[in-house]
Parts: C-alpha cells; sequence; structure tokens
C-alpha cells in the first residue's frame, strides 16, 4: 500500500465571485474595474485580471457578503503603482465610493490599499503592490480599527 502524501497545489486557476446579475455583474467588473470578459454561459461569466481569471457566478440566492460599507470579505485586485490615485478616482466617480484607504499597517502585502463595493456586496480590495513584507514584524497597532467595539455588558 502506498504512503499518502499531502497535496501540494501548483497555483489558483480562478475564484468565483457570487452575483445575482451576470450582465450587471460583467459590467461592473468590465467597466469600473477594467477587467477582461473571456466568455459567458447561463450560469457564469469568465473574466481575466492581467493574468490571473475569475469568475462571476449567478448564485440564484445571493447573499451580500458584507454589509453596506464594511470589507472585512474581499477580492483583491492590483494596479501598476502609477496607476493607483487614478484608479481610486475612476471608481469613484463611477458611483463607488471608497469605503477604507490604507497606506501603511499592511504586514503582509504591502503597498497602498483602497476598498470598495460591487453592486453585489462583493468588497474589492485595489492595491498598490509592493511584495510580501517582513513577517518577522510585530502586527501593527492600528489594526484594533478594524474589529468592532465589544458589547457593554448589563451590569
Amino acid at each position: 500500500m502506498s504512503e499518502l502524501k499531502s497535496m501540494k497545489p501548483t497555483g489558483v486557476l480562478h475564484f468565483a465571485i457570487g452575483v445575482s446579475d451576470l450582465e450587471e455583474g460583467r459590467k461592473f467588473y468590465e467597466d469600473v474595474l477594467g477587467c477582461t470578459y473571456l466568455r459567458q454561459n447561463d450560469t457564469t461569466v469568465f473574466m481575466k485580471a492581467g493574468g490571473d481569471h475569475f469568475v462571476l457566478t449567478n448564485t440564484k440566492h445571493h447573499t451580500r457578503p458584507n454589509p453596506p460599507g464594511e470589507y472585512e470579505f474581499h477580492h483583491a485586485f492590483i494596479v501598476e503603482s502609477e496607476d493607483f490615485d487614478a484608479a481610486l478616482k475612476h471608481v469613484e466617480e463611477a458611483g463607488y465610493p471608497i469605503l477604507v484607504y490604507e497606506d501603511e499597517g499592511h504586514r503582509t502585502f504591502t503597498g497602498r490599499h483602497g476598498y470598495i463595493q460591487d453592486p453585489f456586496g462583493n468588497s474589492i480590495e485595489i492595491i498598490d503592490f509592493h511584495g510580501v513584507g517582513d513577517f518577522s514584524k510585530p502586527d501593527f497597532k492600528g489594526r484594533g480599527r478594524r474589529q468592532k467595539p465589544a458589547k457593554e455588558t448589563p451590569s
């Protein structure tokens, strides 16, 4: 009998983003984020961002993964450093406000970060990616702003 080995993925082919309207989703990801349409069937739109792929999937019973204004569950899209400011301006002018802008504090994926929400409650991180950070550094103390305050218990 052979010994079982652990799985060793060589990459990620694509990820799926849930939407309730394929045409509206395609329009957002093409027109607002600048992604490339590849093809479509009755439940899925196949898209490309640079050399990476993702799919928009009509979940039929879509539930917003984030409440309005929140961004914790998100998908990150990389833009070139020289295009970052224009990208944020473009999404705002298209009607998608920047929920949070950060240019410090990210210890793992460094760079400037802006977060928006698509029409379906999927949060999108737009990042001017500077590289993987130094894991030996302590966590950024400002991360507490991302945590909801603890509810006070009645005395």
